[in-house]
């Protein structure tokens, strides 16, 4: 594993964990959180902590589907919530979320460094651009998370 990759995995960890430069992390936001306040919203058009922690799931999942080698969708669909909101399926959520950030790592601690700048299955996009653009998709959800928690405590 090659120091590029190590730096990125650095990132994504402190970002799912602590120590990040923003001085937030999801596990700091979620902290707290629980199902009642998680399905909350700012507006009926926007999303609720929940709706973006299924939402984020979805995507780590496509990214780490994309590192290694298939272009399939995760088989579930993008900002799925359970048909029952409850203390239950909330943790199930937030294990699901932890499950997806080590399911992405392990595909980018796996990922051979040197296909970084190689073209990706979407077009005119690079797995080193794949991979930055799911970390700045996190941390730009992560505010938003930021924003609800606090509106809505």
């Amino acid at each position: 594993m090659g120091n590029e990759i190590n730096r990125i995995l650095k990132q994504f960890a402190e970002l799912q964990h602590g120590n990040h430069w923003t001085d937030n992390s999801f596990k700091e936001v979620l902290h707290g959180v629980d199902a009642e306040k998680a399905i909350l919203t700012i507006h009926k058009k926007t999303n609720s902590i929940w709706m973006l922690v299924a939402h984020i799931i979805y995507w780590r999942t496509y990214v780490a589907n994309r590192l290694t080698g298939t272009d399939n969708p995760p088989p579930f669909t993008d900002f799925h919530l359970p048909d029952v909101t409850n203390t239950e399926t909330w943790h199930q959520a937030l294990h699901d979320f932890e499950a997806a950030y080590h399911l992405l790592r392990n595909a980018i601690y796996h990922f051979n460094e040197d296909n970084l700048d190689k073209p990706s299955s979407k077009k005119d996009q690079t797995y080193f651009e794949l991979i930055i653009g799911c970390l700045q998709h996190d941390v730009y959800h992560l505010g938003q998370m930021m924003l609800i928690k606090k509106v809505c405590a």
